[in-house]
């Protein structure tokens, strides 16, 4: 799991995580047999990993906010527009 504020003052916001709708194949969310931070045990099933906007916009650390990119929106990204199809 990944701490919402970070950084050396806990100052930067992570953004909202979701999990890329463009890719229907894998689901990027799973930690399951994911590595922890620093090599040190595997993520058990059930585990999420952190995905700021959904590999589909760029996070602001400063607010916390995502800007997503053409044919992506809501908070996290993760809603497709029907005019990117």
């Amino acid at each position: 799991q990944e701490p919402e504020w970070f950084g050396p003052s806990c100052s930067l916001r992570h953004c909202p995580s979701g999990d890329d709708p463009y890719t229907t194949h894998v689901d990027e969310t799973n930690g399951t047999n994911a590595t922890a931070a620093g090599g040190y045990g595997l993520g058990r099933s059930g585990n999420l990993l952190h995905v700021d906007c959904a590999n589909r916009g760029k996070c602001d650390y400063d607010t916390g906010e995502c800007s997503c990119w053409m044919g992506s929106y809501g908070h996290d990204c993760t809603l497709r527009s029907a005019l990117a199809l």
